[in-house]
């Protein structure tokens, strides 16, 4: 078997472990990624494909601008799907050839950006080096363990922040979650992300706290894993396990229990106004936005060509066209729900299976 065959079969491994970790019963908000994907991904994925084949070089240094959460997405969400819907209905690209160099050039850039651990299969999403993780340890104090019930309240306000600002299917535009690292032989690090808050362009809001950064201690033993989705699981409950910590707020590091609570309650106070922002809008009014929110996603990507980064006027005259005939073939469950299985089929690029 090749190292390309290996590398792939790494990756749709990867692919079905997600899939089996995903809760089938929870109900995405406010819909799921098929209600949106479905009317742009073909038209994003051969925008940026046409990028690689016109300059490969180019093409990697523009992506590798991109978090590695987010050249994950890419992968799970549009590039490898998008391409195969241009081949089976516009004949482009030409071949299946073409998409999979193109897979292997994504997974390229991504072995670029991590430690070793490739598609996370091992449960860990590794980006910082050996020397950073030295830099950081020296940042993480032990405080008061009464904070740590505020600490658990302060993430599920960001992560409620972070799915009303992108919706379920895009929070790799806005966040991160890495690690487990290794503290030392007894405990890990795991470091949580929160770098845009306040996503000025996407929406009208007034966040004063565009980014929160956590160093979060652990014992070894409570089992932190990490998917190549970005989700964490582990053995034991984090909010009972936690160490020490260190949260920054921009550059402002926050120490104390008052801070965090009056942090959790602001957070809290931005995400209810958020969802009621998006719960005002129309089922065309969301494909629209998440289309949008797509697209911010590739931001920095458009930035290094000089271009903008918004969708361009043909993502929505399709959906113009289309109206509501995606949103609601996929929100019967049976046409969204699949089994793992089934993702690994869709997600293989050597085959033209489209679901």
């Amino acid at each position: 078997m090749s190292s390309k065959e290996i590398t792939l079969n790494k990756f749709l491994l990867s692919v079905k472990q997600c899939y089996s970790d995903m809760d089938a019963a929870r109900t995405p908000w406010p819909a799921n990624a098929f209600q949106m994907e479905s009317y742009f991904c073909d038209i994003i994925a051969t925008t940026i494909f046409d990028k690689f084949k016109e300059n490969p070089k180019k093409c990697e240094k523009a992506l590798s601008a991109l978090s590695v959460f987010t050249l994950y997405s890419a992968l799970h969400h549009g590039e490898i799907v998008g391409l195969k819907v241009g081949k089976v209905f516009d004949n482009y690209p030409k071949n299946q050839e073409d998409i999979l160099n193109f897979t292997f050039f994504i997974f390229k850039i991504i072995k670029s950006k991590i430690q070793k651990d490739i598609f996370c299969l091992n449960g860990t999403h590794r980006i910082l080096t050996i020397e950073e993780i030295k830099k950081t340890q020296e940042q993480i104090e032990t405080k008061d363990q009464k904070i740590k019930k505020e600490i658990a309240s302060l993430i599920v306000s960001l992560e409620s922040l972070i799915w009303a600002l992108y919706f379920d299917f895009s929070v790799c535009a806005g966040s991160e979650k890495h690690g487990p690292y290794l503290a030392d032989k007894k405990n890990v690090i795991l470091v949580r992300n929160y770098f845009d808050l306040s996503p000025k362009e996407i929406w009208s809001t007034d966040n004063k706290y565009p980014s929160v950064k956590m160093y979060l201690k652990y014992p070894e033993n409570v089992g932190i894993k990490i998917n190549s989705n970005n989700q964490i699981k582990s053995s034991k409950p984090l909010g009972d396990e936690l160490i020490s910590f260190s949260i920054y707020v921009g550059k402002k590091k926050i120490t104390s229990l008052s801070e965090i609570r009056s942090l959790s309650q602001y957070f809290s106070h931005l995400t209810e106004k958020q969802a009621k922002k998006v719960n005002v809008l129309s089922p065309l009014e969301i494909i629209k936005k998440g289309a949008e929110i797509y697209y911010y996603r590739y931001k920095k990507f458009f930035e290094y060509y000089g271009e903008d980064w918004h969708p361009p006027q043909q993502v929505y005259d399709r959906i113009n066209g289309l109206k509501l005939r995606w949103w609601k073939y996929y929100q019967n469950n049976e046409n969204r729900k699949k089994s793992p299985s089934n993702y690994v089929k869709l997600l293989d690029p050597r085959n033209d299976f489209i679901g």
